[in-house]
């Protein structure tokens, strides 16, 4: 059984997550078969899923046309193929497996709980009250994945509430999401153990929109009337909350990078 820490790296557009996501992943494939941050973790597999891999073609009739501009509205969750990048990373992480879930390992370890050495990861898998996440949207689309025929049969993350993986030797793999909506679905919100949102002003974003050529093109206007006001009304969805890091898009790349390092040498 595998274990999986899975970070999501979110933004507006033109805010740079793509590079932080491709700079996180190069360095994270250097450290492979290495310690990790901490003496009982080893890296080993490294992964990375781009949700804009994932846009529906120009002539599917899925598509929202905004009917002033004649234009597709690209900003929005249906005009992409959530389904298939969903299967697809359940199909990285395997039929079993393990989440490296940071914020609870830290609760469970502030509350002086340390697991004795000699523990295997398998032996983590406990009752079904203990699955943390009963009644979360991962849960469902596990099961829904089960009636597809996925063959998939306990893939519930169960893990007891008293237990860390504090002084347990764990090879641990890391899944990279990227993508401007990945925390406005259920799914891939739920599913990131740390979380990064990269924000850019108005102004800021709007120039460097202006300097990218995108296919099929912006039409005048598709900016200001769809653009910004879907990106604003997406990031009141989850702006406020504690587990997802704001970072700011108009620092050095460089220093965005280090500092979600840190964040997630903290986290671990």
């Amino acid at each position: 059984m595998e274990t999986w820490l899975v970070i999501g790296v979110s933004g507006v557009t033109n805010g740079g997550k793509t590079t932080l996501a491709k700079s996180l992943e190069t360095y994270f494939a250097s450290q492979q078969n290495k310690g990790f941050f901490k003496e009982n973790l080893t890296l080993n597999k490294v992964v990375s899923l781009c949700q804009d891999d994932y846009f529906l073609p120009v002539d599917s009739p899925k598509h929202t046309v905004i009917e002033k501009l004649n234009h597709i509205n690209w900003e929005i969750l249906s005009s992409i193929d959530m389904e298939r990048m969903c299967l697809d990373i359940m199909k990285i992480l395997g039929h079993k497996f393990i989440l490296y879930n940071c914020h609870q390992l830290r609760q469970s370890a502030d509350e002086g709980t340390v697991v004795g050495g000699e523990q295997s990861v398998d032996s983590m898998v406990e009752d079904e009250e203990d699955n943390i996440f009963a009644d979360h949207f991962l849960s469902n689309f596990l099961s829904k994945y089960d009636e597809n025929g996925g063959g998939r049969t306990t893939n519930l993350i169960k893990k007891s509430k008293n237990e860390s993986y504090q002084n347990m030797n764990i090879k641990l793999n890391i899944l990279l999401l990227e993508g401007f909506l990945i925390f406005n679905n259920p799914f891939t919100l739920d599913l990131c153990s740390i979380k990064f949102h990269i924000h850019l002003p108005y102004e800021r974003c709007y120039a460097r929109r202006l300097q990218r050529v995108y296919d099929p093109p912006d039409v005048v206007g598709y900016f200001e009337m769809c653009v910004w006001p879907m990106y604003e009304k997406h990031f009141q969805e989850f702006k406020d909350r504690k587990d997802i890091y704001i970072l700011n898009g108009e620092i050095p790349q460089e220093n965005i990078f280090n500092y979600v390092l840190n964040c997630v040498k903290d986290l671990l």
